[in-house]
């Protein structure tokens, strides 16, 4: 009786917070956010040698699908010398952004019905540019009734910032369904299909 109680009572606080949850970090916010845990971390490890660590660009936030009340942002980031893309996490601390100390967080990817509209836009493009790829039953089938059952866990590529997503296809030649990975790319304007 108590935990229902307490998860009607979670429930009640998560659903009053929509507005705030719609408020997503910027550049500078994360920025902060990371020198932040740079001095939390040189004071921990009591070091006085400084780590140039720094937020370089900003490819999007979401909502965190493994903790309710974060945010996950898909960061470029310089430590150093190295510079890399990685999936950092954040919270909302009455008003200022912090991040949480979580490795191998999670980034989503585009939903299935974004990632069929952009294979299929690619496979148009294609044939556009080259007609003797129309002759291709794939090419053909992913123009037109290629679907896109699911867009499951997404790898990021530190490199490159892409997302690798694990994916369900299913097309009438191959009714059983196909899994494979596509590559996507997440841009001011929204995803990008990255083909291989």
């Amino acid at each position: 009786m108590r935990l229902t109680t307490l998860a009607l009572t979670a429930a009640a606080l998560f659903a009053a917070l929509p507005a705030q949850a719609a408020t997503m970090p910027t550049l500078e916010h994360i920025q902060a956010a990371v020198q932040a845990g740079v001095a939390k971390s040189q004071a921990k490890m009591q070091s006085s040698i400084p780590i140039p660590v720094k937020a370089t660009s900003l490819q999007g936030c979401q909502e965190s699908q493994e903790v309710p009340g974060e945010v996950v942002c898909l960061v470029g980031m310089r430590a150093g010398m190295r510079d890399g893309f990685m999936v950092l996490p954040l919270r909302n601390d009455n008003g200022t952004w912090v991040g949480v100390e979580r490795k191998d967080a999670k980034f989503a990817g585009p939903s299935p019905a974004e990632a069929q509209a952009m294979i299929r836009a690619w496979a148009r493009e294609e044939v556009a540019r080259n007609p003797e790829a129309a002759k291709d039953v794939q090419m053909q089938e992913a123009q037109s009734t290629m679907q896109v059952k699911a867009v499951n866990e997404c790898d990021v590529k530190r490199k490159t910032g892409y997302l690798v997503c694990d994916t369900e296809l299913s097309v009438p030649s191959r009714p059983e369904g196909i899994k494979t990975e596509l590559t996507f790319m997440l841009e001011n304007a929204g995803w990008r299909y990255v083909p291989r």
